[in-house]
């Protein structure tokens, strides 16, 4: 989830600081008041106008309780503001928080020491590094790479301390199959595997029903998490 603030401090969720790409709406959200953000429509894949409105990021944290667990990212909102929004509405179990920076990760474990960060952890030296912020793995998913790492033994390094490691496909699977580098449903699902065969526990998807879908074929059969891999 990206959170932007409204011209009246309002957080809502959008991708974009700007309107014009995914609404009907034009110009920059910090300009508009949440009433007159009422007024936009959002648009679909298509580019098509739809009924739907911009939700605040008060709604979908309440909506996600006990269906879901959102990662709420920084765009231009500090990990402070992000933290308390999570503690307001009680989603310490259902909310992860991006930290970009192992200040922002040591400020936000001060605050809330039930709250998982999403760190970044590139490589072995990060790893190594971090240990010495004193915030515990436990509350930690690692992302890793939206492409490659340069040394994938930083996988291995990150599971023997405890935590899970995520991969971005956005700009790697997602967008070759986009451009038709990638052929059919076979193939894509290959590729999705393949993340996950390389290391990655989670995979953090644009194309989210359709990299959903694949995994479904390689869950666990027997798994205390089980639960939780349901396709709807």
């Amino acid at each position: 989830m990206d959170p932007h603030y409204t011209k009246d401090s309002v957080l809502v969720v959008m991708h974009d600081p700007t309107l014009n790409r995914t609404s009907d709406g034009h110009g920059r959200i910090i300009d508009y008041t949440y009433e007159e953000l009422k007024k936009v429509r959002l648009k679909d894949p298509m580019g098509n106008v739809t009924g739907y409105g911009i939700s605040t990021l008060d709604e979908v944290l309440e909506w996600a309780k006990g269906k879901t667990i959102l990662v709420v990212d920084m765009k231009e909102v500090s990990i402070e503001a992000r933290v308390k929004k999570i503690q307001e509405h009680h989603v310490q179990n259902n909310a992860i928080v991006i930290a970009y920076s192992f200040d922002d990760a040591k400020r936000c474990y001060a605050m809330d020491k039930n709250i998982i960060m999403e760190v970044m952890m590139p490589d072995k030296q990060a790893v190594a590094s971090f240990d010495s912020t004193g915030v515990p793995w436990e509350n930690v998913v690692a992302f890793v790479t939206h492409t490659q790492p340069r040394d994938k033994a930083v996988f291995e390094l990150i599971h023997k301390k405890g935590a899970m490691c995520i991969m971005g496909s956005s700009r790697s699977v997602d967008q070759d199959f986009a451009a038709g580098k990638i052929k059919g449903v076979d193939e894509l699902e290959k590729q999705y595997h393949a993340l996950i065969s390389e290391g990655a526990d989670i995979i953090e998807a644009d194309m989210g029903i359709e990299a959903g879908a694949a995994l479904e074929k390689i869950k666990p059969s027997k798994s205390s998490k089980s639960k939780y891999f349901k396709m709807m």
